[in-house]
């Protein structure tokens, strides 16, 4: 058993050293062009400054006709405003027309605005008749007129760089005409499960006694994906040194994800292999759940030690390689949990210097309790969980009634 492995682990790190550790060793990865019909969720590289205006032009906002404000006022129902007809401007068409002394334009939303004119007059509040318009109310000058640049102006800085691209915003990219979008290079996240007992659902050993279902995979790859990470399965290793061995040399991508093997029993290889062929920098936190995780480098790349059991394999991700990932995507400041507050149902009993993570759920009133389940091999607890709370190092506990922030899923 290796000895650094079992004095990393015997003397764990406080959470907020290991975190400051962490970030010490990650940093942005490059930048690449992407489609914009490929953008949405990847990490702006760089401001997005606008080239044109939008709208282009002056244009309409609404169906109705494009005049001269001032010729409508006074106007009622029983005494309208006659104008007479002279054009037409549909959406689309870049024909120039002008409204001249008691003219109007019949014109559509987005149809271009006409030279002479200073409003539109909606089309509720008039009536044609014979060539003419009658105008049954007055309108003010601009009123129902969008004009050029009035959503965003040439030379406009549209979208700050770390940004994770929504639905909106690849729309705002395409008005402005942004067909290759730079966006920060995905992180490559290799995951490597370890444990002879570990199967896959699929495996016709799935429901053999003494073989577990590795549900930590999927899990982990999801969170992956919805991080901004490119998730890569490496398969499911023995407990075997030379094959662990092999598998962390041969490893190329950016963040390596290990599950299992990471304690400090007999077959728990991984941190002093670790320690072998690179640098462990952590080996137990005083976190709950998840105290044995430890992380460290094999050359550029950054590799996580998840414990194996589900739960806390999750609360680890959450904890070091969701901030990992989002450092290497160059986010700003990351897309961290919604939260909400509320008050604790029940007593929260913890330990001084362990920073505990505790699955809640919300209930009536703005009460927060606890799940009934426990261990962090009970994976539904946190499908029947809400979100999570922390309760600090420095805390013995949390009393019923006092307030909390819950990290919801």
């Amino acid at each position: 058993m290796s000895d650094v492995r079992m004095r990393g682990f015997e003397k764990k790190t406080d959470l907020e050293s290991a975190l400051e550790t962490l970030r010490s060793c990650v940093r942005p990865l490059g930048e690449e062009s992407v489609p914009l019909e490929e953008a949405l969720g990847r990490t702006l590289a760089r401001d997005v400054v606008s080239d044109v205006d939008v709208p282009a032009f002056d244009k309409s906002a609404v169906d109705g006709y494009a005049v001269r404000a001032a010729e409508t006022f006074g106007a009622t129902p029983t005494d309208p405003a006659s104008l007479r007809l002279v054009g037409e401007a549909l959406p689309g068409s870049s024909e120039g027309l002008e409204v001249g002394p008691g003219e109007a334009v019949r014109i559509m939303t987005g149809g271009v605005f006409p030279e002479g004119a200073d409003a539109v007059l909606m089309v509720e509040h008039a009536s044609e008749e014979d060539g003419r318009v009658l105008a049954h109310a007055p309108v003010v000058p601009g009123r129902n007129v969008a004009r050029a640049g009035e959503d965003i102006r040439r030379g406009e800085t549209v979208l700050r760089r770390g940004r994770a691209l929504r639905p909106q915003d690849i729309g705002v990219l395409a008005s402005i005409r942004m067909v290759e979008i730079p966006v920060s290079r995905r992180p490559v996240v290799g995951i490597l499960s370890t444990g002879s007992e570990l199967v896959e659902p699929r495996s016709p050993d799935a429901g053999v006694r003494g073989r577990v279902v590795n549900s930590c995979r999927h899990v982990l790859e999801g969170m992956v994906t919805q991080t901004g990470g490119a998730p890569r399965w490496l398969g499911a290793l023995p407990d075997d040194r030379d094959t662990l061995r092999a598998a962390l040399q041969g490893f190329e991508g950016d963040v390596l994800l290990t599950t299992g093997a990471t304690s400090a029993g007999k077959e728990d290889y991984l941190p002093g292999l670790l320690a072998e062929v690179g640098e462990l920098l952590v080996h137990g936190v005083n976190m709950r759940p998840g105290s044995p995780t430890g992380f460290g480098r094999i050359g550029r790349a950054l590799v996580v030690l998840l414990p194996g059991n589900p739960v806390a394999a999750l609360v680890g991700f959450d904890v070091f390689v969701r901030p990992a990932l989002q450092l290497q995507l160059g986010e700003r400041e990351g897309r961290r949990n919604p939260r909400v507050r509320g008050r604790l149902r029940r007593k929260i009993a913890s330990a001084l210097n362990r920073t505990d993570f505790v699955r809640v759920r919300l209930v009536e009133d703005g009460e927060v309790d606890l799940l009934r389940v426990g261990g962090s091999g009970v994976l539904t607890s946190v499908t029947g969980a809400d979100g999570f709370i922390i309760v600090p190092r420095d805390d013995e506990g949390l009393e019923a009634g006092t307030e909390v922030e819950v990290f919801l899923y």
